[in-house]
């Protein structure tokens, strides 16, 4: 295929072949004809927007939606629930531990009480670290698509 230099004669596209993506227009100009420089100037004047219009454009508009994002925001959310899960039970179940008494006669042992604060703080931490990676999967996912949309607009912007 042959790379033609032509703009599109209405809306001044470059790229031009045979008929112009942005306006569907049938005619073109090449580089050196007389009203090919006017097509340009006026294209550049009608695209180039003022400070206040950029802002607007960049401000305004959610975020991109990736493939794959819905189903690791569902994942990082499992991760925070299960986290919260992991802690609630091996507090309750450390103190359970160390709460659990014999008898020897005369008074009463806690003979599980090292155990019952190794389980209260091993679980712990692993629940906060599934807690953390839940909680990272989705501000990672956020800003991605924060970002993701910025980048889509000023991309917009800039044709």
């Amino acid at each position: 295929m042959e790379v033609k230099w032509m703009i599109c004669a209405e809306c001044g596209l470059d790229g031009w072949d045979d008929k112009c993506s942005e306006c569907g227009g049938s005619s073109g100009l090449h580089p050196g004809t007389a009203k090919y420089a006017q097509v340009l100037a006026l294209r550049r004047r009608s695209t180039s927007p003022s400070a206040i219009d950029v802002v607007r454009r960049l401000q305004s508009g959610g975020g991109a939606v990736f493939t794959g994002s819905a189903r690791a925001a569902s994942l990082g959310s499992f991760f925070v629930v299960l986290g919260w899960l992991v802690v609630a039970l091996s507090v309750i179940g450390g103190i359970v531990l160390m709460a659990t008494t014999e008898s020897t006669g005369y008074r009463n042992e806690h003979p599980y009480v090292v155990e019952g604060v190794t389980v209260l703080v091993g679980g712990s931490i692993q629940g906060f670290v599934l807690v953390m990676i839940g909680s990272f999967v989705q501000a990672t996912l956020e800003f991605q698509s924060l970002i993701g949309g910025f980048f889509k607009r000023l991309k917009t912007l800039s044709l």
